[in-house]
């Protein structure tokens, strides 16, 4: 099916076997492109080797807001190495389930250095059941002032239907995962039908959200053509041409 996975981390801080997974995934031809994204400092060095390594694979710089680290420490990485398949800085974000300000400092610093590589960011922005502030909207106040130039996806959106026009305003896409498979997705459900088809990406986080990458991945793509009234071949091209618009440097 040649799909692209916006949104993933293979990396030896997660698996116990890495070399085992990276072959599980290049032996699979219905992922055509993943993008491997960085947690902190190590697992950011890790993606882009790796990026360098495999042909269908590119990489994403970044900061987790759960996760230690400079932001600008990843600039080292930037010029060290071939940086042709960096295509993203992320994932950064607001994550309320340990909360602190460094969270928006770095979040600052991180747009920043995106602009400054003409990258775009991936956003995590996590709000546990049961807390009034809300990681989506400060996420979004912020980038009011301090805007993203190269665009941003809030990746495994968390559903916000109010929220979805100020995020396109802005010039932002919302990345959709195995969460729409679930029982009780009605509000993410509500999502995929009312955003523009032009502003979604779909994703795995694998293997954080998934299982199996290739075959949640494949789930959420059928998911979303009867979820949009869509065929199969003109969704592939909506969600490919969406995603190559966003990372640029996808090839």
């Amino acid at each position: 099916m040649n799909l692209i996975d916006t949104h993933c981390h293979y990396n030896s801080y997660i698996f116990n076997n890495l070399d085992v997974e990276l072959d599980k995934l290049n032996d699979n031809k219905n992922i055509s492109k993943i993008i491997n994204v960085g947690l902190d400092y190590n697992t950011s060095k890790e993606v882009l080797e790796l990026s360098n390594r495999y042909s269908n694979m590119y990489a994403s710089l970044g900061i987790h807001p759960l996760f230690k680290g400079d932001i600008f420490e990843l600039v080292s990485l930037y010029n060290k190495y071939d940086n042709s398949k960096i295509v993203a800085i992320g994932e950064v974000g607001i994550d309320y389930s340990n909360y602190n300000i460094n969270m928006i400092n770095n979040l600052i610093d991180s747009i920043k250095l995106a602009n400054r590589l003409k990258l775009p960011l991936i956003i995590h922005a996590n709000t546990p059941k049961g807390i009034l502030a809300n990681a989506n909207r400060l996420t979004i106040e912020i980038f009011k002032k301090y805007t993203p130039q190269y665009g941003f996806v809030f990746h495994s959106f968390q559903p916000d239907l109010d929220i979805i026009i100020d995020i396109i305003r802005l010039g932002g896409y919302i990345g959709i995962g195995p969460m729409i498979l679930k029982k009780n997705a009605k509000k993410s459900l509500e999502v995929v039908k009312n955003i523009d088809i032009n502003n979604l990406l779909i994703e795995t986080d694998y293997p954080y959200l998934s299982n199996n990458e290739v075959d949640n991945l494949t789930c959420v793509f059928k998911k979303v053509c009867l979820l949009k009234c869509m065929d199969e071949y003109s969704m592939k091209n909506y969600l490919e041409d969406n995603a190559k618009r966003l990372f640029y440097k996808l090839k």
